[in-house]
């Protein structure tokens, strides 16, 4: 049986900045939260997501739903799978779906598309993704949507309001499933699509919004729909971006944000130490015997690590170069989302931003 996701805002910040407690399942976060993607999920153990501060991971569904689909009830739990105690976040595959298919595969009923390992043909339906999210004991799932390119011709964008508000319409939601909000940068479009979201869902995830779109009009967006969303429930906002982008949309008012930043900036050969990229395989840094971050409580950096060693293990291609950045990325990133719900039940968001460098005017 689906369990019912159970938010609460716990302070309520100037502007729509707020901290709040999810529960699923047993499971907690405080909020607002990183929900970690990326190569983290799948080079780290669950031990060391937790040293880093990490609270929920993303996993996607649509490859388990292709190899699968017809033995949906053999599938495991995705904690027991995973070795993850914490929250887990799937989508509904249907961006995946799309990416894959050709313009007249997208029907009224779902999408059609192509394996790219195996040249089958699936036809991927909403009652087909919620399926496989429940089949795969996710915390927290999202409804399917019709994707949209952001910066879409309007026609494109009111087709996938259009299509992804009757999705919305047409069966029940389960209890955790966060309702899709899609319309490009449409005010009306994205009304529209909220106005179409059934009473009883338990949340909204605002897609079609990608780390390519300016953090100033990724904030503009998120002001917008919050503004037309019923307040005390949990928002999710399902792309990534730089350590700004994430801390600016924080504090505009989602609750969960996607990230795979910490994995993003290791596989570059950077440290993420305060308010900028330390270069890790430049030669200036062969010789210095510091910690990557001054006062970082980080594994890396209380074991001692110094840059020298990383530098020298990056030059050599060696991989545990990248796994002690990222080990330190991921908790600086956490470390940061955890500064800034303080700020927010004090009632300091501008100088928490400022002290990473942001205008408390990009708000």
């Amino acid at each position: 049986m689906t369990a019912q996701i159970n938010f609460q805002v716990q302070h309520q910040g100037a502007g729509a900045a707020r901290t709040g407690e999810l529960t699923v399942n047993g499971r907690q976060a405080l909020t607002p939260a990183i929900v970690q993607t990326g190569s983290a999920t799948t080079t780290l153990t669950p031990t060391e997501l937790h040293q880093c501060g990490t609270q929920a991971i993303k996993c996607g569904v649509l490859d388990s739903w292709r190899q699968f689909k017809d033995r949906l009830t053999e599938l495991p739990d995705l904690h027991a799978l995973t070795y993850w105690d914490g929250l887990i976040v799937t989508d509904s595959g249907a961006g995946q779906a799309y990416s894959w298919a050709k313009p007249r595969g997208r029907k009224p009923a779902g999408v059609n598309f192509h394996d790219p390992q195996t040249g089958t043909m699936h036809f991927y339906t909403p009652a087909d993704a919620l399926a496989i999210q429940q089949a795969l004991g996710a915390d927290v799932q999202q409804s399917f949507a019709r994707v949209a390119d952001y910066y879409a011709p309007v026609d494109d964008l009111n087709a996938a309001v259009d299509q992804t508000a009757t999705w919305l319409q047409s069966e029940p939601l389960p209890e955790n499933c966060l309702a899709t909000i899609v319309g490009g940068g449409l005010k009306r479009a994205r009304q529209a699509n909220v106005d179409a979201v059934p009473a009883g869902a338990a949340g909204y995830s605002i897609g079609g919004v990608d780390a390519t779109v300016p953090t100033e009009e990724q904030a503009r967006l998120v002001t917008e729909v919050i503004a037309m969303l019923a307040a005390p429930k949990p928002r999710y906002l399902s792309t990534s971006g730089d350590l700004r982008q994430l801390l600016l949309l924080a504090s505009s008012g989602i609750d969960l944000i996607d990230s795979d930043l910490a994995g993003r900036e290791a596989s570059m050969g950077n440290a993420l130490v305060g308010t900028r990229r330390l270069h890790l395989d430049r030669d200036h840094l062969a010789l210095d015997q510091r910690a990557l971050g001054p006062d970082c409580d980080c594994p890396v950096c209380q074991a001692g690590i110094s840059r020298a060693w990383i530098h020298r293990l990056l030059v050599r291609r060696q991989p545990l170069g990248e796994r002690y950045l990222l080990l330190h990325n991921l908790f600086t990133v956490n470390q940061a989302m955890t500064k800034l719900r303080a700020a927010i039940a004090a009632d300091s968001v501008p100088e928490c931003l400022a002290e990473f460098g942001l205008d408390p005017a990009e708000m």
